[in-house]
């Protein structure tokens, strides 16, 4: 089992020939060849990469890694942790869109799921779901609360029940007007200046768990996709952000 292994059957896995992204999907810098320890997270920093090499890793997975294709000014914070990940002789990779949109390992895919809400339909990288039957604000909330136990989420509600939900998550305020019609809930992961009278408006109970927050997931998904099929044993490092 070597990385390159690895970054084939991911690169197929999360089809990521069909993302026009702003960072490269798959090896972004090469380390040791044949990995013993996988550490995941949201979001490659300092903070990040020490506690991995402190746990032993020698191959990382991010969703926001290095961000760019290609790089011919490596200077300040970000020569500080390409340096850091090459005298460690670190492996990272990143995917971004690819795993926000996927439909099984994806970001919003797994909070569906563990909300209990049903896919419909992908739109942009994020989903369309929904539950069989109407369940109240009060219910809906309690799901949201016990599945993101950290965050501190911004709600403007405008309806009493919930069943039609759409689901992007990171830095998605600006596309809630492609539900527009066909959602009563939106969640996401910011909120922009114009959200609260667009969510007013269209008449759509808007929910901003945090960017950090909704994106916690995919990345340990795809870890366990990885240690079940590969036996790479995995690790993830939380390192949170209120944003």
């Amino acid at each position: 089992m070597t990385i390159y292994e690895i970054e084939r059957d991911l690169g197929e896995l999360l089809q990521v020939h069909m993302f026009q992204d702003f960072c490269y999907n798959g090896i972004q810098i090469e380390g040791k060849k044949e990995p013993s320890l996988l550490a995941v997270g949201v979001s490659l920093n300092m903070a990040f990469l020490r506690e991995a090499v402190a746990q032993g890793a020698d191959m990382v997975l991010v969703h926001h890694g290095f961000f760019g294709k290609e790089f011919f000014r490596v200077k300040g914070f970000l020569r500080q942790r390409v340096a850091y990940a090459l005298q460690h002789n670190l492996t990272v990779m990143g995917y971004h869109l690819p795993l926000d949109a996927h439909p099984e390992y994806g970001n919003s895919a797994v909070i569906a799921k563990n909300l209990g809400l049903s896919i419909e339909r992908r739109v942009d990288v994020g989903y369309i779901t929904s539950y069989e039957k109407p369940v109240s604000w009060e219910t809906f909330e309690k799901r949201l609360r016990s599945l993101f136990p950290h965050s501190r989420l911004q709600v403007y509600r405008q309806n009493e029940e919930v069943q039609r939900v759409g689901i992007m998550t990171g830095g998605a305020a600006s596309f809630l007007k492609a539900f527009e019609g066909e959602i009563d809930t939106f969640l996401c992961g910011e909120t922009k200046e114009q959200t609260l009278h667009e969510a007013l408006e269209m008449g759509i109970t808007f929910v901003n768990a945090g960017h950090y927050y909704t994106e916690t997931f995919g990345v340990q998904a795809l870890a366990r996709y990885i240690e079940k099929k590969w036996g790479l044993p995995h690790v993830f490092i939380d390192v949170p952000n209120e944003v």
